[in-house]
C-alpha cells in the first residue's frame, strides 16, 4: 500500500492572521468586562503609549515649573508687604517722638519728610527721627495725614489704591509707645514738661 504524500502545512495568510488576532481581542474584551476590568487593552502598540508617557512628562515638568515659578512670586510679594510694614511702624513710633519732644505731631504740609529733615524749627526738636524717607516697595508714596485723634500712615499695597483691603498700617498703640516707654530719652524731659518737673538740688557739702 503506497503512502499518500503529507500535505504541506498550512500558511495562514495576513488576513487570516489579523482575523485571528481580532477575535482573541475581542474574547479578551469580553472576559475583561465579565471580570469587571476597566483597563484598556494594548491596541495601539507600545509606540503609542511611549508618545503618550512622554506627553505626560513634558505636562507635568510644565506643572511643576509653574508652581515654583507662583511660589518664587508670593515670596517676593511677601517680602514686599513685610518691608511696608516695618516701615510704617517705624513712622508711627517716629511721629511717636516727634510729638514727645515737640508737643504735636507734624503738619500735613510739613508731612513725613519733618521726620528725616534736619531743618525743622520747633521747640523742643532734636531729630531726624528717620535716616531717610523713600517711597514704599511698590514705588508709591506713603499716604500721611493729620486726624483729630491720631496721624493717619499708610502704605496703599501691592494693588496701589487707598481703601481696599491690602492696604498697610501701623498699629494705633506704636504712636503714644515713646510716651509709655521713655528710656530712649535718657530721662531727658521734653519742653512741655519741663516747668513742672522739679529738679532736686545738689547737697552742701
Amino acid at each position: 500500500m503506497e503512502e499518500q504524500p503529507k500535505k504541506p502545512p498550512h500558511i495562514p495568510s495576513k488576513r487570516e492572521r489579523v482575523r485571528k488576532i481580532k477575535a482573541i481581542r475581542a474574547d479578551m474584551d469580553i472576559k475583561r468586562r465579565e471580570l469587571g476590568l476597566q483597563a484598556p487593552s494594548m491596541k495601539k502598540g507600545p509606540v503609542f503609549y511611549l508618545g503618550l508617557m512622554a506627553v505626560l512628562a513634558v505636562i507635568g515638568l510644565s506643572v511643576i515649573k509653574a508652581t515654583e515659578s507662583g511660589g518664587t512670586g508670593a515670596r517676593v510679594r511677601n517680602a514686599k508687604v513685610a518691608q511696608a510694614m516695618r516701615s510704617v511702624d517705624a513712622f508711627a513710633e517716629a511721629l511717636g517722638r516727634f510729638k514727645f519732644h515737640c508737643g504735636s505731631y507734624p503738619t500735613a504740609e510739613e508731612g513725613l519728610a519733618a521726620l528725616a529733615s534736619k531743618e525743622v524749627k520747633r521747640d523742643g526738636w532734636i531729630g531726624p527721627y528717620i535716616k531717610k524717607i523713600v517711597p514704599d516697595p511698590w514705588k508709591n508714596a506713603y499716604i500721611y495725614e493729620i486726624t483729630n485723634d491720631a496721624p493717619v500712615v499708610l502704605s496703599m499695597g501691592p494693588d496701589g489704591v487707598r481703601g481696599t483691603a491690602d492696604d498697610i498700617s501701623p498699629a494705633p498703640e506704636l504712636f503714644s509707645k515713646p510716651f509709655r516707654d521713655t528710656t530712649w530719652t535718657n530721662d531727658w524731659a521734653p519742653y512741655w514738661k519741663r516747668g513742672y518737673i522739679l529738679v532736686p538740688s545738689k547737697s552742701k557739702e
